[in-house]
């Protein structure tokens, strides 16, 4: 029997045992939806580098990567990482504060608006949906490809684990499966990255000769390779801060990275646990990267870059290695997932239907079955590029919830009116011109990227809203609401380390400058 597909079932099944044994102690809608809010900060950080390092990151970003890309993509994540410990700082210690189940219940309460909050919930909901498709998709591609399974019973087998385990352990199983699978890819990826740079002579080595290949030479440049994304260098370094932008925003406000804060036991758990899941998803995303890379030095013609790890696994690592990484791709992608369903299931239970406390678990659990239906229809017919399904999630959320989000913070002159009026906007203008450049086939200019728009248009009718419109007395006391500091959080102590993580962020990020120069630029320069 082919060994990936035992590694692959074992994964599974870990999965459905934790599911069981955590579900027998969910006993209220905190405890299914928000784990309770006392998840400490190694489940927390967990959860966080689980929910974002799926089949996208494995598949798609090493993808784009391996097709030369790489550039783009460490500014991107440069930028997207950065916006953990900026979200979690400037938004989501106030989210917190407000002891809500989802983030637009905190909307709702933040602006005392129900429309705000259906919204919000709709726009959550078509995102999650987005993003639970790609990741399907990466799945079923890696079962398939991995195991010869057929790829339709792929999609139903998935379908059917992941949906058993969210509905029946919620948020709490959720953080539980997320952290001890990362743990094993992250462990996973590290020994993987290595072993191909073993074979293709030593890191250093693997580096040079990419550089003094007249084929891969642009590969590791600043500008990356001219065609891959963009035609020329200059654009493709462009879309790395644009789309930097747009996913730095979606970490600082996201809903399945600022869900994870309301399951925190404390605000300082909220800032440590970004601090931390901040560092491990760039290594992530820089060893995934470089890995890929370095597979052009010995299989420089694969015909599906989305492939490239899967074939790195089964050729360059030692047999054992290859299924612990392909195992971990899958645990990636199923975390991601089961994060997602969940938050599906919350915001449909909390903020699309108004129902009893008693029923809210029962109707979030409906509502996962029937996206898990839906997502199944769609996924069997196995549409293109998983890496550009998920950018449209991103888009989504960065389009129609970021500047409503930190303006609900930092603003007292935004009205509910004003709110609703950007969010909804800004989610029209970045879904049309998506939908209307990908049907006609149009490639836009990177400056005028749906999401950008988007951001543009939500911004411009948020302050026309509510220049029009006046702040409630109840908006103002919700607001400031949010800047009184629990008792529970005044511990000096606690307070005094938690500001050492905000600062160390700083020196972290210089030391990855001083990384990068060494494992990158350098290397580069002298091959």
């Amino acid at each position: 029997m082919n060994i990936y597909f035992l590694g692959m079932c074992f994964s599974m099944f870990v999965y459905i045992i934790i599911g069981m044994v955590v579900s027998k102690r969910v006993k209220s809608v905190d405890e299914y939806y928000v784990a309770g809010r006392r998840a400490p900060v190694f489940l927390i950080s967990g959860s966080l580098i689980a929910s974002y390092a799926s089949t996208s990151m494995f598949m798609g970003d090493a993808a784009q990567c391996y097709d030369g890309a790489f550039s783009s993509l460490i500014i991107l994540s440069t930028m997207q990482t950065a916006g953990y410990i900026i979200g979690a700082v400037f938004f989501g210690r106030y989210l917190r504060r407000s002891k809500v189940l989802t983030i637009p219940d905190f909307f709702e309460k933040r602006f005392c608006s129900t429309k705000i909050k259906k919204l919000a919930a709709i726009t959550a909901i078509v995102t999650m949906t987005v993003y639970l498709l790609s990741i399907i998709q990466g799945i079923c591609t890696l079962m398939n490809v991995v195991t010869d399974v057929d790829y339709k019973l792929c999609v139903i087998l998935s379908l059917l684990v992941i949906t058993f385990v969210t509905v029946l352990s919620g948020s709490s199983g959720v953080l539980i499966t997320d952290t001890l699978m990362a743990v094993i890819f992250t462990s996973a990826l590290v020994l993987a990255t290595l072993a191909i740079a073993h074979n293709s002579g030593g890191w250093f080595e693997a580096v040079s000769k990419l550089s003094s290949n007249p084929e891969t030479a642009q590969m590791l440049s600043w500008r990356g390779e001219s065609g891959v994304l963009y035609s020329t260098g200059v654009e493709n370094i462009l879309w790395g801060f644009v789309y930097g932008i747009v996913w730095m925003s979606v970490c600082m406000v996201g809903p399945w990275q600022s869900s994870r804060y309301l399951m925190a036991k404390d605000e300082h758990t909220v800032v440590r646990s970004a601090f931390f899941a901040s560092i491990g998803i760039f290594m992530l995303e820089f060893l995934a990267g470089m890995a890929a890379v370095m597979v052009n030095i010995t299989n420089p013609g694969l015909k599906d870059s989305s492939y490239v790890l899967i074939w790195a696994a089964m050729n360059l690592m030692p047999k054992l290695l290859g299924v612990i990484l392909l195992t971990g791709v899958l645990a990636a992608g199923i975390s991601s997932a089961t994060t997602f369903l969940s938050l599906v299931g919350a915001s449909f239970a909390n903020d699309v239907v108004r129902t009893k406390e008693e029923y809210k678990i029962g109707l979030g659990r409906i509502a996962m079955v029937i996206v898990s239906v839906v997502v199944m229809l769609i996924a069997l017919f196995n549409p293109p590029s998983i890496f550009w399904i998920t950018f449209l999630g991103g888009a989504i959320v960065a389009s129609s919830w970021m500047p409503v989000a930190l303006a609900s913070i930092f603003s007292k002159r935004i009205t509910k009116t004003g709110a609703y009026l950007g969010m909804l906007s800004g989610f029209l203008a970045c879904f049309v011109l998506r939908l209307f450049s990908s049907l006609n086939g149009i490639t836009l200019p990177v400056y005028l990227d749906p999401s950008v728009v988007g951001m543009g248009v939500n911004v411009i009718f948020m302050i026309l809203g509510s220049v029009f419109t006046t702040v409630s007395d109840s908006e103002k006391k919700s607001r400031d609401a949010m800047f009184v500091i629990p008792d529970s959080e005044k511990n000096i102590n606690e307070m005094k380390k938690t500001l050492k993580y905000t600062k160390n962020s700083v020196l972290i990020g210089a030391g990855f400058v001083v990384f990068m120069l060494i494992f990158w630029v350098v290397p580069y320069l002298c091959g």
